[in-house]
């Protein structure tokens, strides 16, 4: 296998746009000390509190984080939690070029109340509206995307259901990749299950991927049959099944399938896991990283996500020593 510090450090050479929904991710941390006389429910005593990004924002954090460049693709609502977002955005030194706001939008914030000392989540509060994005807005994100996508050393599509990451737009990317070979990575969710065609790699959680197919995976058979027909229903060149403490396995056409183990975790908070895997997988291939490494890569960085509360951006530093350690 490659020399994995070696691909890391040629991160910073990666060009990365994501296209996705972004949102704003906000962290109540308290402690919960009685139950209340009210009601049965915990009552938290509230110690601090914290905004970071979240969806396919916290994508872009990872990579800028991991030392890649990163341009941001999406849409915000005319509010302070938009504002919040771009601010943010540059902070972290990514681009917010192509993020185009819609006036009757409503910004996604997530709100999550955790507990202390385990961190566990009490409850999640979301904040958005159910109304369809303004066909205006959605027009001018495609418009960018067409016109500079093959400027990118790669493309994440972050979905979270939410509308950015809707038919016309796929047709765009799907077109663009295949006519420039661009590499194009794709975090799936469920509305868009039967519109995926042609990623570079796509990378769905093992609920997702048994959803996808439509076969329920609970043991190595049906792993590897929800797999192969994954690879043939999106025509993907890779698919790779996170599996939590069960690692990750990584399908190919014509190819074996590879298993990455990792060590199991007593974690209750998990945020952004799935947006850490994405953003390395697509700095790793994006600088020159077999498929195999990407996952062994994006295996280990993930690790890092329940070591804190929140979301979580991995750092090149972080990710070069875990490396070493397991080497």
């Amino acid at each position: 296998m490659e020399n994995l510090l070696a691909l890391v450090e040629n991160f910073s050479r990666a060009n990365i746009l994501v296209i996705g929904d972004l949102m704003l991710d906000r962290f109540i941390l308290g402690q919960v000390e009685r139950i209340s006389p009210e009601a049965p429910v915990p009552v938290l005593r509230v110690n601090s509190e914290k905004s970071t990004l979240g969806g396919a924002a916290n994508v872009i954090h990872n990579v800028q984080s991991l030392g890649g460049r990163a341009t941001a693709c999406g849409i915000v609502g005319r509010d302070i939690a938009g504002k919040k977002i771009v601010s943010a955005l540059h902070q972290a030194g990514a681009s917010a070029a192509g993020v185009f706001v819609d006036t009757g939008y409503q910004t996604i914030q997530k709100t999550r109340v955790i507990a202390s000392p385990r961190h566990q989540q009490i409850v999640r509060l979301d904040r958005e509206n159910r109304q369809p994005m303004a066909p205006a807005a959605l027009q001018k994100l495609r418009g960018y995307i067409a016109r500079r996508m093959d400027r990118f050393d790669g493309i994440v599509l972050s979905d979270y259901g939410k509308g950015v990451i809707h038919q016309e737009l796929l047709d765009v990317v799907a077109a663009r990749s295949r006519e420039k070979n661009l590499i194009c990575v794709v975090d799936p969710k469920k509305e868009n299950y039967q519109r995926y065609r042609f990623p570079t790699l796509i990378t769905p959680n093992q609920s997702e991927a048994g959803d996808a197919s439509g076969i329920m995976i609970d043991d190595d058979a049906s792993l590897l049959a929800a797999g192969a027909k994954l690879v043939r229903k999106w025509h993907a060149k890779a698919v790779l099944i996170t599996r939590g403490p069960d690692g990750m396995s990584l399908f190919r056409r014509h190819a074996a399938v590879r298993h990455f183990p990792t060590e199991p975790r007593d974690v209750f908070e998990v945020t952004g896991a799935g947006d850490t895997v994405v953003a390395v997988c697509a700095l790793a291939l994006a600088s020159g990283a077999s498929y195999e490494a990407a996952a062994v890569l994006a295996n280990l960085a993930a690790g890092f996500v329940g070591d804190a509360v929140g979301t979580v951006a991995v750092s090149r530093e972080k990710l070069k020593r875990r490396i070493e350690d397991s080497l």
